[in-house]
């Protein structure tokens, strides 16, 4: 797998690096950080132009060298650089496209506004639009500047799939197929259904007599709703057969309700590491690149979000 690893000097764009480190391997994969130059402006006018492209380029040799310290040791005589010139996202975008890279790995830089976050133009909102290949959006950083060989071990990795039958489910299979997990990690699988009832009802409502018509026909929608439920799950443990082995442990979920609120809540209550997510629009998660779904776990999710397609 050629993977494109978007940094630009920050913790947080360390952190990507060391993470993405985390699930792919020297011996299969070709893995390349990319750092888009920023313009600087220097008052000096006196100031030869090949002067300014030199401090230009060490900045880039600095900020990509100290990217390389955060991956693995087998990674550090493998690993390429590469400097682009022009906005970071529609750059990286374009470097995926040149290169044939099938991943894209950015950070996210979180504010204090979810919209100043996601929808204001961010390089994580830019590449996860226009990419063509798959996206790892990467949150969690931390100020922490310690190379990896100084870094402390990484523990358990927690890994969410939420499928919906309505996108590309061997799609999201094929991406996954192509890491390398950690032995530690576990995976689980989700799926989200349509509830009986849009709103919940009170109890009065609930347990109020029922006329003899309006109960039978009750109790149809009922065994509907529950035969809708078993559907869903076998469905869902078809899927997970497809995925790697540390899917099949674990009980797979079958929830009721909003799709991005099941699976931020999902991801919250089993400190959830990386969700994965398809793709696509329409269906069961809406319309997931443009819609309120895909805002809502990418702006919400307190873990980083893969976008398989």
């Amino acid at each position: 797998m050629k993977i494109l690893v978007g940094v630009d000097g920050s913790s947080n764009s360390f952190a990507t690096v060391a993470f993405v480190g985390r699930l792919v391997a020297p011996e299969r994969d070709e893995l390349t950080l990319v750092f888009a130059t920023p313009t600087m402006s220097f008052d000096d006018e006196r100031l030869d132009a090949a002067v300014q492209e030199r401090a230009r380029s060490a900045l880039s040799r600095a900020v990509l060298d100290a990217a390389l310290d955060r991956l693995p040791e087998p990674w550090r005589g493998r690993a390429m650089q590469k400097e682009v010139a022009g906005s970071p996202g529609p750059s990286l975008v374009d470097a995926a496209e040149e290169s044939g890279a099938d991943l894209i790995v950015v950070g996210f830089h979180g504010t204090s506004s979810i919209i100043q976050q996601f929808m204001l133009g961010s390089v994580s909102r830019t590449v996860v639009q226009s990419a063509k290949v798959p996206v790892l959006v990467v949150k969690g950083g931390t100020d922490s500047y310690e190379p990896a060989s100084a870094a402390a071990p990484a523990g358990q990795l927690r890994v969410l799939v939420a499928y919906d039958p309505t996108h590309a489910a061997e799609s999201m299979a094929s991406v996954l197929q192509k890491f390398t997990w950690p032995p530690e990690t576990e995976g689980r699988v989700l799926t989200v259904v349509r509830p009986m009832y849009l709103a919940d009802l009170p109890d009065w409502v609930m347990n109020h007599p029922r006329d003899p018509d309006v109960a039978a026909m009750a109790d149809e929608w009922m065994k509907e709703h529950e035969q809708n439920l078993s559907a869903s799950r076998d469905e869902l443990e078809q899927f997970r057969k497809t995925l790697p082995p540390c899917f099949a442990r674990g009980e797979a979920i079958v929830a009721e309700g909003r799709p991005a609120e099941q699976i931020v809540d999902t991801i919250r209550e089993l400190h959830i590491d990386l969700a994965v997510l398809g793709s696509g629009r329409g269906g069961r998660f809406e319309r997931f690149l443009l819609g309120t779904t895909s805002e809502q776990v990418l702006a919400s999710a307190t873990c980083s979000v893969l976008i398989a397609r």
